[in-house]
């Protein structure tokens, strides 16, 4: 009830206090917000049932997500009993929707066999249904629980409560530090954390000097945490005992001191003193850390660089459309012995680089394989530190600790900071000489441990890192603990400070944004702008979902940007269901013919499905690290099939793929016939199930060869790499004949008067015999081999066999 009761905000240690309207103290948590009009949330007994109140239309308890346009869904385990809910539209009852799709509606009746079943709800706002796993048995459900699934909460535990409220004068700087307390109308005295205030203009430090700046003589320290009412370094010289030195506040809530002497190889923490405690932290803005990531180091950098550092940087235009991008996992690549790679290299840095390495039956691997291969850019799962509770198991490196920290158990000596950063930079210049690119795979979008005395950034600025909600809890929209608010303006600056950071002294050439569906449009804006001042040929593609959270960044929020984002409709129309045996063109299944004329031109302007200005806006891949790799989503697809039709098949895929407008993406390992053992989440499987059988390889040379051979075309010709929307409605013409298995289209040479190319893909496992525009046909690849020489001359008509991809050139008009 606002204006209710008289209430006070008290600073600690003073006897002054400011009066507060709009505000009950001793009442529930007001949150006046803005409504969301695009908010779907499933209200009923459901919510209860979780930890909520029942039918409450505004609980992110059981908010549905958007997965594509008009559809909404939301994952939930719960317990065994007999439950009912609504489809709630806006926050309130206005528009809501029950059976049948029913405006106004009745209830929906679940009932659930046994405790911790996990339920999937769908509404489709295009087929005007609202379905659930339980109604409906014949839903496709994920082998396990995916993140962001609703489960129980405890909500009696949360102490937050979270108020908007007016006062009769502005908080000062002095008194936000100090400390404010509300008291009123009887009710005890409640520490309150001023979160927004930290948003203004005047905390927002604009100087890229954060952290540690080392010199011979001495060396600055800089923080920014404008919370804290003191903060100190404590510091550890090589034999010497921990100094504690006092810090200077200084503009925007940054503090500073300068230690005279030659700091480097000194570990360091800091200690805040906040008004809600005592904090210890590592530097956020550190180049280097213990591999624990209790202490930050100061380095003199000069001393980690290689020798004949930096390598020169490959010859790339900046059209995205000219790269084609290979994804793995620095430990994958080489760790098996197959890889040739040295032993103590293995699944390291190095081993990544080692030049001449050698499959049992004698073909390169490792790097040689990449040369040989023919991509521009490798896309590297993420390198930043991880979280150092996972650093000595198995992990993706999803988790990322302290982000401008290279991850040390890929070097040779993880405890020495030394080696972990000059190896990190020996593998990135070994690739730079053998022509290929670096993306690295970014996890700005939250941090691991989530919160609390582990986590630097929750220790370094309480409760401003990170989303929280009404009552102080960390928000885990990314479905693994948290989610950075990079809306909040210092957090936007300290991703921008870190991008740039690694692509100044680590050389790398572009970043694929992990869960960019979290991030705000005006932070992506401002980084790929940053990066692109930095580096204007850098490679920038992101995925525009999330981990269960609200959706910020969908499709289509990208246009304008030269932002790529992971095309799933491209995807959808080759691949069929992610871990599902449902299959569609490229398992034998047929596909819309619209969906593959969108799929094969690269960009979808207008209609329901737009979302993408330019080719250069979309990743094509039908298959990645994450889900099933393609052998086994075919395999589960086809089990019928042998391996050479297994062959077939992998290759026709890369047809797909690289014969596309859009910028190509390799899923590590298929030209290798990469089996994962059917495992569709091995992030934490191990060795055993992620490594790549590189002597699996020899058995699939075929298939590599193909592979390398499109990837050649597709470099030699700019027909398959057009970079705008223009482009490809003036070169690309379907053919009558093309069906839901049978893509067929020609792309008029770019230089004027040339000719024309021919594309035939065979989506069947059956031969089929195809008709030939009249003219003479020059054919460049027929299915077995690939490449810019000529392989013979075709007219009238082509046989295509199973699961097989042609591409001719006219030589000859009738």
């Amino acid at each position: 009830r606002p204006d209710s009761l008289a209430a006070r905000l008290r600073i600690e240690g003073a006897a002054s206090a400011i009066r507060v309207a709009g505000v009950d103290p001793a009442g529930p948590a007001r949150v006046f917000s803005t409504p969301d009009p695009q908010k779907r949330v499933l209200a009923g007994t459901i919510q209860g049932a979780l930890g909520g109140s029942d039918w409450s239309p505004d609980d992110d308890l059981t908010k549905m997500r958007q997965t594509a346009p008009g559809v909404w869904e939301l994952f939930a385990v719960l317990p065994e009993g007999e439950f009912e809910y609504k489809l709630a539209i806006g926050g309130g009852w206005d528009e809501n929707y029950g059976a049948g799709f029913v405006r106004g509606g009745g209830n929906i009746r679940i009932r659930v066999p046994r405790n911790g079943t996990l339920v999937r709800f769908i509404a489709d706002f295009n087929a005007q249904t609202l379905r659930d796993s339980l109604n409906d048995p014949a839903m496709e459900m994920p082998n396990q629980v995916p993140p962001g699934a609703a489960g129980r909460v405890d909500r009696s535990r949360g102490p937050f409560q979270e108020f908007h409220v007016r006062l009769s004068r502005p908080v000062t700087d002095r008194e936000f530090i100090r400390g404010l307390r509300l008291t009123g109308a009887g009710a005890s005295a409640r520490p309150v954390v001023a979160r927004d205030i930290l948003d203004a203009p005047r905390f927002f430090y604009d100087k890229p000097d954060l952290g540690p700046t080392w010199s011979p003589t001495g060396t600055w320290f800089k923080v920014w945490s404008p919370a804290a009412r003191a903060t100190q370094i404590l510091l550890e010289r090589h034999g010497r005992p921990m100094e504690t030195l006092n810090m200077r506040r200084g503009s925007a809530g940054v503090w500073y001191h300068r230690v005279p002497g030659n700091l480097d190889g000194a570990r360091y923490r800091y200690r805040f003193d906040t008004a809600t405690g005592i904090r210890t932290a590592p530097d956020i803005h550190a180049k280097a850390a213990e591999a624990d990531g209790v202490r930050s180091i100061v380095l003199d950098m000069r001393r980690t660089n290689p020798a004949d550092w930096p390598a020169p940087r490959p010859w790339f235009s900046g059209r995205q459309t000219d790269a084609v991008v290979y994804e793995f996992h620095i430990r994958d690549f080489t760790v098996d012995p197959s890889s040739g790679v040295r032993p103590d290299w293995r699944g390291k840095y190095l081993g990544l680089v080692q030049p001449g390495t050698r499959s049992p039956g004698g073909r390169p691997t490792g790097l040689d394989s990449l040369k040989a291969l023919g991509v521009t850019h490798v896309h590297l799962l993420p390198f930043h530190t991880f979280n150092p509770a996972n650093s000595k198991v198995y992990n993706w490196g999803y988790e990322t600790n302290l982000f401008n920290v290279p991850e040390e158990q890929y070097a040779t000596d993880p405890d020495d900071p030394i080696k972990v950063i000059r190896e990190t930079k020996q593998m990135v210049a070994g690739l730079h000489r053998a022509g290929i690119r670096v993306i690295q795979d970014v996890v700005y979008n939250h941090s691991v441990p989530g919160w609390g005395p582990d986590s630097a950034y929750w220790q370094t600025s309480p409760y401003h890192f990170f989303r929280t909600d009404a009552r102080g809890r960390v928000m885990n929209e990314s479905g693994v603990g948290n989610a950075l608010a990079d809306e909040r303006p210092m957090i936007r600056r300290y991703i921008r400070d870190s991008l740039v950071f690694w692509l100044r002294e680590y050389r790398l050439d572009g970043y694929r944004f992990d869960l960019l569906g979290m991030h705000v449009p005006e932070s992506m804006d401002d980084w790929q702008n940053a990066i692109r001042d930095e580096l204007p040929s850098a490679v920038i593609y992101g995925e525009p979902w999330t981990g269960g959270g609200p959706l910020r960044f969908a499709k289509g929020a990208q246009r304008g940007m030269r932002v790529a984002v992971f095309n799933d409709r491209f995807r959808g129309a080759g691949r069929g269901e992610l871990d599902g045996p449902g299959g569609a063109f490229l398992t034998g299944h047929g596909t819309d013919v619209e969906a593959l004329k969108q799929a094969m031109s690269g960009f979808h302007e207008s209609g329901p499905n737009g979302f993408t200005a330019s080719p250069e806006e979309t990743i094509n891949y039908v298959s990645a690290h994450d889900n099933l790799s393609w052998l086994d989503k075919f395999t589960l697809s086809r089990p019928e099939a042998d391996r050479e039709m297994q062959k077939r098949n992998l290759k026709l895929a890369g047809a797909f793929v690289l014969l596309s407008q859009g910028v190509p993406f390799i899923e590590g390992g298929v030209q290798l016939g990469r089996t994962k053992g059917g495992n569709s989440n091995s992030y934490n499987a191990g060795d055993a199930v992620n490594r790549y059988d590189w002597a699996r390889g020899d058995e699939f040379e075929t298939v590599r060869a193909w592979h390398q051979g499109l990837i050649e075309l597709r470099r030699a010709r700019p027909e398959f790499r057009l970079p705008a929307a223009s482009p490809v409605r003036a070169h690309l013409r379907f053919l009558p004949q093309m069906d839901r298995d049978l893509i067929a289209f020609t792309l008029e040479e770019v230089t004027p008067g040339a000719g024309r190319l021919l594309v035939l893909m065979n989506g069947r496992m059956t031969a089929r015999t195809v008709d030939l525009p009249a003219g003479e046909w020059t054919v460049l690849a027929d299915g077995t081999r690939a490449g810019t020489r000529r392989l013979g001359t075709r007219q009238t008509s082509l046989p295509l066999g199973p699961f097989e991809a042609w591409v001719l050139r006219q030589t000859k008009t009738p």
